[in-house]
């Protein structure tokens, strides 16, 4: 008899074991939780998700594709490139980081892998494009010569500046164009473009070749300058540059500029800049 009070016993509580267990399964939650649902789905658990920071590169003294200014007491950077990059990063729902530096680190810093992609009117010339792939071109600009009114009479072509020193700025294509075009002058390469605009202010220089529509805005803004003449140039545009081989995100840059292209988004972003331009800190 006491044997099998025994097994009865053993056997009521391994079926009472075996339920416990089940009710723990089903309810997905272990034994004790009187609340389990609440405690998996706590919305106070639920951290929002970081966006991704998209870093960018410029040089930002080529208004209006990016330039300082003072906007209610804080210096900011604007201009088309601007921009551009801003809509960029808010179509792939990223913060914009901009990092300000000398034209001709940016390339480097691209490479090194400190900045995701660089904005500096980069015209996709064969030797950067070894370095860095570019983007479609967005903006499609003409190069001049910039000189002192007093001297428009004298320096009417390339020509006329046999042994005369005019400047460009490091690492731009105007640089290259100097070296080209210009074969008897004296190239004065300078990081800055508004040293340059000093130095022929100042006589150091007698020209400077740049971008037309930059060369506008620092002719506004210097009384005694003007454009001489165009400069020949086989213009592939303006582009964007990111790492060689991220494709992501250079399809995701060339969808954007094909929008605002198609759109007008561009155009409006260049008038913008250049009303943006007028009083801004050289």
């Amino acid at each position: 008899m006491k044997l099998k009070k025994l097994a009865a016993l053993l056997t009521a509580a391994l079926m009472a074991m075996s339920l416990a267990a089940c009710t723990t399964e089903e309810s997905g939650a272990p034994a004790g939780d009187d609340n389990p649902s609440q405690s998996q789905n706590d919305p106070g658990n639920d951290k929002p998700a970081e966006k991704k920071t998209l870093i960018m590169g410029t040089s930002a003294d080529f208004a209006p594709y990016e330039f300082h200014k003072m906007v209610d007491g804080e210096d900011k950077i604007l201009g088309f490139d601007v921009a551009l990059a801003r809509k960029i990063a808010e179509e792939m729902d990223a913060e914009l980081e901009i990092k300000d530096m000398d034209f001709n680190s940016l390339l480097i810093e691209l490479q090194n892998g400190r900045l995701d992609f660089v904005a500096a009117g980069l015209s996709p010339d064969p030797k950067r494009a070894q370095q860095v792939d570019f983007s479609d071109p967005y903006y499609f600009g003409s190069q001049c010569c910039i000189i002192r009114e007093e001297d428009a009479d004298k320096y009417q072509s390339v020509e006329d500046f046999e042994g005369v020193p005019i400047a460009a700025q490091v690492g731009s294509i105007q640089e290259g164009l100097v070296r080209d075009l210009f074969p008897g002058a004296t190239l004065v390469s300078l990081a800055k473009l508004p040293d340059e605009i000093l130095s022929l202010s100042s006589g150091k220089v007698d020209g400077v070749v740049v971008e037309t529509a930059v060369a506008n805005g620092f002719i506004a803004k210097n009384p005694g300058l003007t454009i001489g003449f165009d400069v020949p140039y086989d213009a592939k545009g303006s582009c964007l540059a990111v790492q060689k081989g991220n494709t992501e995100l250079l399809d995701h840059i060339n969808a954007v500029i094909a929008d605002v292209t198609e759109s007008g988004e561009m155009d409006e972003m260049v008038t913008q800049a250049n009303l943006d331009a007028e009083g801004a800190e050289e």
